[in-house]
């Protein structure tokens, strides 16, 4: 059965944040927060931290895939992304009182990424909720959960398609059942395997998985790109890659430190 490598920090807030940044580069699929100095991060259980990131560690353990489920269920609470959107767990899809006017999306925290509470995720359901139009294609490369896909439908989108290199096509339809929406279509494989063009592509994938994939990327898109998982330090090396391939850079949006871009090809 796989398992999970977890590695728990306690750190001042300020340092707290500046690694948890980092964490993400190494792989880091995800952050719990337990109190204002101390988080757990999880990686897959073959990974292996520089020494001196392993050696801030208070705690390393293993946890079974089974029980990653249940670990999140302890600490995900609805989280509100903007003025009208809030991401709700599925089981306290009863006890939630959506305010009027408000659109919720209910997320199960499977295995794949995308549960709203990241940083990543938010800024990316930000500019999605900003560009998309009723009746729009969208592209999701990287569906993970299918979280923006969802989001996508419940805007109004059209057609609407997500690749993952990995096999989340039962996630991807539990989510979408939650939130009782279908038609999005799930390709295993990258972006490549993808045809046709769309209004808006979006991609929430880390700087060294993303970057490769920006021609393909472009290729597919008809108007608006979104793209996430940037670290602020990476940011001037990213828009470099931007403007050599021929984006155009329309807005930047940030949180703790992560960057977001929306772009015209």
């Amino acid at each position: 059965m796989k398992r999970f490598k977890v590695f728990v920090f306690s750190l001042p807030p300020p340092d707290k944040e500046l690694l948890e940044g980092e964490l993400f580069s190494f792989g880091c699929l995800g952050i719990e927060e337990v109190n204002e100095r101390e988080f757990k991060a999880y990686f897959p259980e073959e990974i292996s931290l520089p020494t001196e990131v392993e050696e801030r560690a208070v705690k390393v353990y293993f946890l079974e895939s089974r029980d990653w489920n249940e670990e999140w269920k302890k600490h995900f609470k609805p989280v509100r992304v903007s003025e009208r959107i809030f991401v709700v767990p599925s089981w306290m899809r009863d006890e939630f009182q959506v305010p009027e006017g408000a659109l919720a999306i209910y997320i199960y925290p499977g295995k794949a990424f995308g549960t709203g509470t990241h940083e990543t995720t938010k800024l990316s359901m930000r500019l999605i909720e900003e560009v998309l139009k009723p009746k729009d294609s969208f592209l999701d490369v990287g569906i993970g959960s299918g979280i923006l896909s969802v989001l996508a439908k419940k805007l109004g989108a059209g057609e609407v398609v997500g690749c993952d290199v990995e096999d989340v096509r039962e996630e991807v339809e539990l989510n979408s059942s939650l939130n009782g929406v279908s038609g999005i279509e799930v390709i295993k494989g990258s972006v490549d395997k993808v045809d046709g063009k769309f209004d808006v592509v979006v991609a929430n994938i880390e700087k060294h998985i993303l970057e490769p994939l920006l021609p393909s990327i472009k290729e597919r898109a008809l108007g608006w790109v979104i793209l996430s998982g940037i670290l602020k330090a990476q940011r001037d090396g990213f828009v470099n890659s931007l403007k050599s391939l021929g984006f155009k850079v329309v807005k930047e949006l940030e949180e703790g430190e992560w960057t977001a871009f929306l772009c015209r090809k």
